[in-house]
This record gives C-alpha cells, structure tokens and sequence, in this order.
C-alpha cells in the first residue's frame, strides 16, 4: 500500500510551505511580545496581560494551521487504491484446484470432505456469474478438468465426477498445479486468483508456493481448508477405513501450525471452512483484493482526502464558539 500511495492533485501541497510561515510568522510575534513584557515588574505583567495562561500553551494559530494543513491535503486527494471498472471485475480468471485424495473421503465434515468441498465450489460460482473459471484435480500429480470457461453449468458433472479412484498417481502435490495455473492464466495472471480446495498441506510445499507469489504478475493464492483439527475417519466406497502405510487407521487430522507457515512464509489466504456463507465471503474479498492490484487500464484512482475532513471538522468546530477570536 505505501508504494502506491500518491496525491492526485499534487499542486495543493504548494500550501503547505506558506501555512507554515503564517504560522511561524504569528507565533514569533507573539514571542517578541513576550520578550518585550519582560521588562515589566512580573506581579504588574499578570495583572496587565489578557489570557496570560493560554499564551503559555497551545495558540488559536496552532489549531487554524492544523486546520489549514489538512485541508490542504484533502484538496490535493490522497489515493493507494483503485475502483475497478465493471467489466473488468467480470472477467477476472479463477483456477480452482481440488485436492482428490484419500484424506479427503474423511467424515469429519459430512457427508465427506470432498462432498462439502464440491457443495462450497458451487456456492463460490454461482456468485461469480460471468467470471471465467478453471477446474483442476490433483494428487501426486494435477490434470485440467475444464478449461477456463463463463458456463458455471459445465463445471457441475466434472465436480460430482471427482473421486480419489480416479487419480493416477496418490499422493498431495501442489507444485504440478502451479505450473498448470501458469499456463491456464496466460496474460491475466496478474488479476487472477489460484484457489486451492484442499484439507492442508505439506512442509515441501511452502518453498514452492513462496517462490510462486514472489513471481512478477503472479495470480493470488488463497486455500478454503476442509476438515476439522481433529479430523475423521477416511471410508472406502465399501465402507472400510483408509490404512496408512504404516498399517494404522490413515491420519486425517488437520495440522493448524502447517497452515500458519503456509499463510505467512508461502504469502496464502488461507480460509477455513465454515456451516454457513462466511467462508464464501471471505474468499470473495480475497479474490477482489487481488483483482484491484491488478493493470486495469480503465480502473480510477479513488480519493481518499475525505477521511481527512473529519478531523477538520472536529479542529473547525471551536470557531462557531463564542468569543473564540485570533488575532493577527
């Protein structure tokens, strides 16, 4: 934000300089005054000098320049973020990458997660009508399942479609999805968003996802996270538990303190998933956020110089008191 922050009527800031000599000008006065009085008996000075005390303190002078001063930069329009044209906003691309694993045949969230993660992708493109969106299904390895398209309608058969069984290689890779994303986002990466769908991630994941957002005109990366910290117990379509390869029950328990190295080390939104909407509403704004740090050669800087003008008004209200007078 500090990198884009800028004035969009500079010339106002020409007004500063000269009410800093005013000010100056007023409040040496009112010193060589006070310089002067100095050769009069002390108990006759008190008794000569009006308001004494308050010219110890703060001066009229010094709320009307504050005054002054901030309205002078509310005049010359501070700006750090943009309004995205309509149509723009429309067009932006999301990816949506659903991890289809075993872990996700997990029961904590029900029916499974993978059930709840296909409810919460409609939920997510029902609200982005007309926006173009990718489906991609990874394991050990990602395939594009639907190529960006506006047709939220296509994107149904391929979700319900999804099941581990289906998935050549096992495992939980997210780097084959970075690449893949690349390529799906072509020219719009910079105003496009990754999302994974996914109940966590690995250590050897975290380099590669911080590596992917420090790339030039890199797409934002958010993640909605199935399951719960304890998780559930992953089933077989016919009923039987998931096993490890160790022998036991597959661990399908969600690792928090992983999803906060992902969030701060690999630069990721990272959203948990809730019974309600919020989680959509959370993604959506992570979504628009990136999307207004995108080029969008019609976007208008907005002026945010009128956040200014309440502490203006509040210094200005003095002024309709009565007696409150200045001299200069």
């Amino acid at each position: 934000m500090i990198e884009l922050f800028h004035f969009l009527r500079p010339w106002w800031l020409v007004a500063l300089p000269a009410i800093g000599f005013i000010w100056w000008v007023v409040r040496h006065r009112d010193a060589a005054q006070a310089s002067i009085s100095g050769n009069i008996a002390p108990h006759l000075k008190d008794a000569l000098t009006i308001n004494h005390n308050a010219r110890k303190g703060l001066r009229a002078i010094d709320g009307a320049a504050l005054l002054l001063i901030l309205l002078a930069l509310v005049a010359a329009g501070p700006s750090w973020s943009k309004r995205v044209s309509p149509w723009f906003e429309e067009t932006a691309p999301l990816i949506i990458a659903v991890k289809v694993s075993d872990s996700m045949r997990a029961n904590d969230l029900q029916p499974t997660r993978l059930d709840r993660a296909r409810f919460k992708i409609l939920d997510l493109i029902a609200v982005r009508t007309g926006s173009r969106t990718a489906l991609v299904a990874y394991a050990g390895s990602a395939h594009i399942v639907v190529p960006p398209s506006k047709d939220a309608e296509v994107l149904k058969p391929f979700l319900e479609s999804l099941d581990p069984a289906i998935m050549p290689v096992p495992g939980a890779s997210t780097t084959p999805v970075l690449a893949l994303a690349t390529t799906l986002l072509g020219e719009q990466s910079s105003g496009g968003t990754l999302l994974f769908v996914n109940d966590g991630f690995e250590a050897s994941d975290i380099n590669g996802l911080a590596e992917f957002s420090s790339m030039p005109d890199a797409p934002s990366v958010a993640v909605l996270v199935m399951g719960t910290d304890e998780g559930g117990v992953a089933l077989l379509p016919d009923g039987s538990p998931v096993m490890s390869g160790s022998g036991g029950r597959l661990d399908t328990a969600v690792d928090s303190s992983m999803l906060r190295r992902v969030a701060g080390e690999g630069n990721v939104a990272v959203v948990r998933t809730t019974t309600g909407d919020a989680d959509i509403r959370q993604l959506l704004r992570a979504i628009d956020s990136n999307l207004r740090l995108a080029d969008d050669p019609d976007a208008e800087w907005q002026d945010a110089g009128w956040w200014l003008l309440w502490p203006a008004l509040f210094l200005g209200l003095p002024w309709f008191r009565r007696g409150w007078t200045m001299q200069w």
